[in-house]
Order: C-alpha cells, then sequence, then structure tokens
C-alpha cells in the first residue's frame, strides 16, 4: 500500500510586520472560512480492486466540491467565497473573503473511469476509482544491442 501526505501552509513573507501590527499572530483567530490558504492532505492506497483516494476537507460542504475526469486526470477542487458584515451603532465593518484548492492526479492506466464514487463524511472526501478487470498490462522487453 502506497501512502502519500503533502500539506502546505502558504503565510505571507511580511507576517511579523502584520502580526506586530494588530499584536496576534495571523493564524490566531482565523476560522476554517477565513483566510487561510491550504492545500488539503490527501491518503491514496492501491487495492485489489479499487484506488482509494482520502482527502481532508474540514469545513468545506459537498456542495462546494467539483470531481471531474479530464484527459485520464482526475481533478478535485472547491472554490468558495464568502461575505461577513457586522453593524453596530456607530460603525460597520465588512470583510470579503475567498479560498480555493485544487488538486490533480493523473490516472493509471487500469483504472475505469466509468465506475468512480465518491463519499463526504466527517470532513473527509473518499473517491473509490474501481480497476478494469479487463485491463492487460502492456509490457515489452528490450534488450541491450
Amino acid at each position: 500500500m502506497n501512502l502519500f501526505k503533502w500539506n502546505l501552509y502558504v503565510k505571507p513573507k511580511f507576517s511579523n510586520l502584520v502580526e506586530k501590527f494588530f499584536g496576534k499572530k495571523i493564524t490566531d483567530g482565523l476560522s476554517q472560512n477565513e483566510g487561510a490558504a491550504t492545500i488539503p492532505s490527501v491518503n491514496i492506497s492501491d487495492e485489489n480492486t479499487v484506488f482509494d483516494i482520502s482527502i481532508a476537507v474540514p469545513g468545506i460542504q459537498k456542495k462546494d466540491i467539483d470531481i471531474q475526469i479530464v484527459n485520464n486526470n482526475l481533478i478535485i477542487s472547491s472554490e468558495k467565497q464568502y461575505e461577513k458584515e457586522d453593524k453596530h451603532k456607530n460603525w460597520l465593518r465588512k470583510e470579503y473573503g475567498y479560498a480555493s484548492f485544487q488538486r490533480i492526479f493523473e490516472l493509471p492506466e487500469n483504472a475505469d473511469t466509468e465506475k468512480i464514487k465518491a463519499e463526504m463524511k466527517n470532513g473527509i472526501l473518499s473517491i473509490s476509482i474501481f480497476k478494469d478487470k479487463d485491463y492487460i498490462s502492456k509490457s515489452k522487453i528490450i534488450e541491450v544491442q
């Protein structure tokens, strides 16, 4: 079983200046909808009859996830915009935000692109790509001259 995991947190290079100005770290007080740019962690396993992909997407709803097969690539993406407004007697604060990610995986030759199942549960997107049982491996031995 092969497992891959990659996580990236993007933080501005001028963060110390911003943190000193506001008096707190950039990551303090951010909700999952308000700003941290992340690429979701992914686990991939190659089982006997299926390739299983698990992606951590906490705070994202299934209606905001797009899964496509394009040119034998599995493309998983999400895009979300938000607006938050606080009104009080003598002031108004409006905040706008945008979050997105995209992961692209090249599918192996024996993946059956007609048999793919996706399910979302507890912040984990699970995708099962079934293997083509009629696939014949193409291999050739090359003799060195």
